[in-house]
């Protein structure tokens, strides 16, 4: 089959499917009227009590995300992030090649099998497939669900002198001002009142009642009043002050810029003034993990109709380091590996974010792999939109029996710059967009001599590829769970002397997607279910095709004990929380899960894939967090598919294991 029809297939195929994923769910003209005689009101001041220099409003002393009573943050930690691409790394040598796993700070682990972990979760996770997805910002936040916020009750009318009780003929009411009311709303209000005699004190309860309506769709700093005026014509005038915000003042602030409070304050400071608007960037920047808390009130500004927000936060600490162990390394470079990871939040003060992470496997049992991953991101605008760095330089050796005494080697250096840029953004929901592009340069030895091990390198050994990636993905949170679905197109480019000796080639088009949902089945059980998809319009080098098999993926059998071109996974995991601390969050939970999945090679790919090509796995997993920032898992899944290549490692077995400590 020739490329364009394979291409044409591909298109038809995956925009399908994106299409199911990514679901990105006056004025008023006047009136002739009678002539009367000409009326002063003298009393141009609203009824109902302003704000004063002394009198603030609580916007935010806490605010919810999700239910109290349904889930909280340990159980939901929020959905995972997109991760970074793949590197190179050797699997089962009985593959004949090479397959990749790298981590980030935080965006390996998924939900379904990963431990809770703080944010900003620190321990690189394995995931090949995830892998490969353009990065999200390295810290995403996480939703709390604390208690409602706190109003301040609507301020009652002032008594109304007796003296305001002079009849007031009045033809027409003209309401000012207003951008919130709609024509017909405007004649609804006026017509009791219009060719009619009233008095001020009617004039000002009418004022009040916009002042009311105003006040229930969430613009409490706006008001209606009855100017002074002399009436003419038996016109009279509602004034709508519609409130705005003058000014924004930060409390409590030591490293961060003010700017980046202010900036992302201001994208909900619209006139006229909407609480809603302005608690939704004040949710967003309270599950911020820049900071430990964030609180804000409303006080009257310098002029009529303006407001003061005062903001007092408190930050976080920026500096991080993590400590891990876990056997989810292949077995075939040391299956059991250790791990450190650091990170500041806030390095120059604009929050942006610095992270190196060192993994190795020589540290336990017969392993030899070294994994350095170094990122920096950081935001340029108030919507997140976030600008990323990334290196990692990866090498590795085949310690497996019979396999050691081949000495064959892989080193690998990878390079990428991504964006991501938010289009909606709120406490409730996230759709962003990702551009990117990775460089990554491999090459592997046989006895220090460069050497390919399948078809696709150069008689060298070495691969290079220059993808360029377009991304895409949603979040939607509810009260019962969240949704999380992701998309990413890749392009092979023949760029930067990428390998095209032979089939596959750095020359592809492929599209990964995720779909995961977290669901609350009750008060102590949660379920989560994910499923991943690649398909590919061209064979692929093993550093790109899809991957399953391990703790991470498909558990039941050793990390990435099968790879294709095309392929997709499916996992249910059930969390039953059998013990909460006194802060009613999960310490010690069950998780029984089902995963199964299957791959499969492009027509024209060469390399063959040995072995049963459909897996499955059932098993119970055992969460427990004894203290604070310790969290320990294990995994124990049984194999329902069986395999002839099964070797004598605890992953052979189906066992699994995680130790993370986070001071």
């Amino acid at each position: 089959m020739g490329r364009s029809e394979n291409f044409t297939k591909f298109c038809h195929g995956g925009l399908i499917v994106t299409s199911t994923l990514l679901l990105v769910v006056s004025l008023f003209s006047r009136q002739g009227l009678s002539e009367n005689s000409p009326t002063l009101i003298s009393f141009g001041t609203e009824t109902l009590e302003p704000l004063t220099p002394d009198h603030e409003i609580s916007i935010v002393k806490s605010i919810p995300v999700l239910s109290p009573t349904t889930i909280t943050p340990s159980e939901l930690a929020d959905i995972p992030p997109i991760p970074p691409l793949q590197t190179l790394n050797f699997a089962d040598f009985s593959r004949q090649g090479v397959s990749g796993e790298s981590c980030n700070f935080g965006n390996c682990p998924t939900l379904a099998q990963a431990a809770p972990i703080n944010i900003p979760p620190q321990v690189p996770q394995p995931d090949p497939n995830r892998d490969r997805f353009l990065p999200r910002p390295p810290i995403p936040p996480k939703p709390e669900p604390p208690p409602n916020p706190e109003l301040t009750p609507t301020p009652t009318p002032a008594p109304t002198p007796s003296t305001d009780e002079t009849p007031i003929p009045v033809q027409r009411i003209n309401v000012t001002g207003s951008t919130i009311l709609t024509l017909e709303e405007i004649k609804t209000l006026v017509s009791p009142l219009e060719n009619t005699s009233t008095t001020l004190t009617k004039l000002r309860e009418f004022a009040d009642k916009i002042t009311a309506i105003y006040l229930e769709r969430g613009y409490i700093t706006s008001r209606a009043i009855v100017p002074e005026q002399t009436i003419n014509n038996g016109i009279v005038e509602i004034q709508i002050i519609e409130g705005t915000l003058e000014n924004i003042e930060v409390e409590g602030i030591k490293r961060l810029h003010p700017s980046y409070i202010t900036s992302r304050i201001n994208l909900g400071a619209a006139k006229p003034l909407s609480t809603a608007a302005l608690e939704d960037q004040l949710r967003l920047l309270r599950i911020n993990p820049l900071f430990e808390t964030v609180e804000a009130s409303l006080r009257a500004g310098t002029q009529e109709g303006q407001s003061i927000l005062i903001v007092r936060v408190v930050e976080a600490p920026p500096f991080g380091v993590s400590l891990n162990v876990d056997n989810y390394s292949p077995p075939s470079i040391g299956s059991e590996r250790m791990g450190i990871s650091v990170r500041h939040l806030n390095l120059t003060g604009r929050g942006d974010f610095l992270g190196l992470s060192y993994n190795t496997t020589r540290l336990i049992a017969n392993g030899d792999s070294d994994i350095i991953d170094a990122l920096y991101s950081i935001p340029i605008n108030p919507m997140n939109g976030t600008i990323q760095l990334r290196v990692q330089p990866y090498q590795n050796r085949i310690t497996q029996e019979p396999f050691n005494a081949l000495n064959i080697e892989g080193k690998s250096q990878r390079y990428e710059i991504s964006y991501r840029q938010p289009i909606i953004r709120n406490p409730i929901s996230e759709f962003a967009l990702s551009f990117g592009f990775a460089y990554q340069d491999s090459q592997t030895f046989l006895d220090n001599n460069g050497e390919p091990f399948a078809s696709g390198p150069d008689s060298k050994g070495y691969t290079r590829t220059s993808v360029l990636k377009f991304g895409q993905d949603y979040l939607i949170r509810d009260t019962q769970g969240a949704w999380a679905l992701r998309s990413q197109f890749n392009l092979g480019l023949d760029i930067l002397g990428a390998t095209d000796v032979s089939t596959p080639n750095a020359a592809f088009l492929s599209w990964l997607g995720q779909v995961q949902r977290v669901q609350r089945l009750g008060e102590n059980n949660l379920l989560i279910a994910q499923g991943d998809i690649q398909l590919s319009a061209d064979p692929l080098f093993p550093s790109q095709q899809f991957v399953i098999g391990g703790a991470l993926s498909l558990r039941g059998y050793r990390q990435n004990v099968r790879a294709g071109d095309n392929g997709f996974r499916i996992s249910f995991e059930d969390r039953i929380t059998l013990d909460r601390n006194k802060d009613s969050e999960p310490v010690f939970q069950l998780a029984p899960f089902l995963d199964f999945g299957g791959v499969w090679n492009h027509d024209r790919n060469p390399n063959q894939i040995i072995g049963k090509t459909f897996l499955a796995g059932a098993g119970l997993g055992l969460i427990w967090q004894p203290v604070s920032g310790l969290n320990l898992r294990l995994d124990y899944g049984i194999p329902l598919i069986s395999i002839s290549d099964r070797g004598n490692n605890i992953q052979d077995d189906g066992i699994y294991f995680s130790v993370t400590y986070t001071p």
